[in-house]
């Protein structure tokens, strides 16, 4: 199974200047935890927003969230992968860097899906019972803690 399969498909995007209370309202309205940042001239991934990122990245900090841009609190180029990639690959890449969502990219480098946790959760091993222990492990990879600002 390939990651195009179970991908949730044009997905939200902020851009780099968006105000992180635009990023936090679009995490409401569309019920998720990260949005990606795409640049605006080239539509490419440059960075991921989740909502761990704005309370480590600001509150934490003693910053205003209300008075940052998307910029200032999102992870840096993260992870992608192409929509051909296997289901397998995406739960290692979430194991091996601990995140719970992989943006799924073309060969431009520009946002065509995200995977999550969920989406595994919800179609692959619904359809393939035998993954189930595979995720569970994963599910404990990807929880262990990671100390990083």
């Amino acid at each position: 199974m390939q990651v195009q399969d179970i991908m949730t498909r044009d997905p939200i995007c902020v851009e780099p200047e968006s105000s992180l209370e635009a990023v936090a309202q679009m995490m409401v309205e569309f019920d998720c935890g990260a949005v990606p940042v795409c640049d605006s001239r080239t539509g490419e991934v440059v960075g991921i927003v989740t909502d761990r990122d704005i309370v480590v990245r600001t509150l934490a900090k003693g910053l205003d969230p209300l008075e940052m841009m998307a910029l200032d609190a999102m992870t840096p180029t993260p992870h992608t992968l192409k929509p051909q990639a296997s289901v397998d690959e995406c739960i290692r890449m979430m194991e091996e860097y601990k995140v719970r969502r992989i943006p799924i990219t073309d060969e431009q480098g520009q946002l065509i899906g995200m995977v999550s946790q969920a989406d595994i959760a919800r179609r692959v091993v619904a359809a393939q019972p035998q993954m189930t222990e595979e995720f569970e492990e994963a599910l404990e990879e990807i929880s262990e803690p990671r100390i990083s600002l």
